[in-house]
């Protein structure tokens, strides 16, 4: 929990690497763009067409969760490990992500979050054109 606390510092912000095939990163990353009021985050998904966008997700390729969180000094969160720090920056986030605290919480956000991130792996290019 520690390394959540000293990572939330005031004034952060984060660039949200999501894999939109996932039906549930998709609709929670329209949520949090919908309370991100204050702009900490930038979104980069499949569309993005930058050569930095490029790179992140083919990082996001290599990884086995669907999310990617990194902040302006280039410190990266995967999955559930994200999730904490993307709370803390919306609307009434600081007390969600408090749970974090309790015993058993993150290890229950990983079991979730894998089952999630297990149905991305499934998907084929067949299945993207549709």
């Amino acid at each position: 929990m520690s390394g959540i606390v000293n990572a939330c510092r005031e004034s952060l912000t984060f660039t949200i690497v999501c894999d939109e095939r996932c039906t549930v990163v998709r609709n929670l990353g329209a949520l949090v763009k919908w309370w991100d009021k204050h702009q900490f985050f930038t979104f980069v998904d499949r569309d993005s067409t930058s050569s930095t966008a490029k790179d992140l997700i083919q990082r996001l390729d290599q990884s086995k969760w669907s999310l990617l969180l990194i902040d302006e000094f280039g410190e990266q969160w995967e999955g559930p490990e994200a999730i904490p720090f993307i709370l803390k920056n919306l609307p009434f986030g600081k007390i969600a992500a408090v749970l974090y605290i309790l015993p058993g919480t993150m290890w229950l956000t990983r079991q979730l979050y894998m089952l999630v991130s297990r149905g991305r792996r499934r998907l084929t290019p067949s299945e993207l054109l549709v």
